[in-house]
């Protein structure tokens, strides 16, 4: 699986860290859980325009999100 490193605020580290500890929930579980999220729905969004605009949608190279 590639990794990702970023920085990010101390606020957000902050909230996410509370959330994790709260729910029992494993930081990058968690993190991997709402990028696969966001990247469904980006894919979804590009799929909605290219129907709209005629085309037809093909997958990312390296298959992009899978789904659960």
């Amino acid at each position: 699986m590639p990794e990702i490193r970023f920085e990010a605020k101390k606020h957000s580290v902050a909230v996410l860290d509370g959330y994790c500890s709260a729910t029992g929930k494993c930081r990058t579980e968690f993190m991997n859980e709402l990028l696969d999220a966001w990247a469904m729905e980006k894919m979804h969004e590009a799929t909605v325009v290219l129907r709209v605009a005629g085309g037809i949608p093909t997958p990312p190279a390296g298959g992009g999100a899978e789904p659960k």
